[in-house]
């Protein structure tokens, strides 16, 4: 595993191209479009992290995929530059810190709101107002369901959660029930 430090390296590396090129999102796209790939083809990532695999066969099959993705020059660049450096494991936490990075450039914040059912449109963007008025930035709303929840939703912002459910409220509302004195 890559340091954290190192992966925050290699991250503000193609950042400060992204901002000379003007292409930060671009960029974040393709690590993050890499990323899916790698994830939805094992035997992909484990030919490009294993080293019984030599350096001229991973270059090779890492040339196959990348026409298929339509990534920027820049991002194919960084991909055989990760490769060399036999850094192309922490590709995730590459592209983690890397989105966090430009988030923080551009005044976003990723949320995550978990609800009972699908959020419709207009309700996804109440809530991204919401979330936007409460944070002070830009949302970037991922909405999940779980039934579980029964109604309500529940909001995690960096770090924090809003847990305005219905299964919560109820379970506060059997503990104040079961041991008033606790209330």
């Amino acid at each position: 595993m890559v340091e954290g430090s190192l992966a925050r390296r290699y991250a503000k590396a193609l950042l400060e191209i992204g901002r000379e090129e003007g292409q930060v999102d671009r960029f974040g796209d393709d690590l993050q479009r890499f990323g899916r790939l790698l994830d939805g083809t094992p035997e992909l990532r484990n030919v490009m992290s294993n080293p019984v695999f030599t350096h001229t066969e991973r270059r090779a099959v890492l040339d196959r995929f990348i026409p298929g993705l339509a990534l920027h020059p820049h991002s194919i660049n960084f991909l055989r530059l990760l490769l060399d450096k036999e850094r192309f494991a922490a590709l995730p936490e590459i592209a983690r810190e890397y989105r966090a990075l430009a988030d923080l450039e551009a005044g976003r914040v990723r949320a995550t709101v978990t609800t009972a059912a699908e959020l419709s449109p207009t309700m996804r963007e109440a809530v991204t107002r919401a979330l936007a008025q409460t944070t002070g930035k830009k949302v970037v709303l991922e909405s999940r369901v779980d039934p579980s929840l029964l109604g309500g939703l529940v909001a995690q912002v960096s770090g924090r959660v809003y847990d305005a459910s219905l299964r919560t409220r109820l379970e506060r509302l059997q503990l104040t029930l079961v041991n008033p004195s606790q209330a």
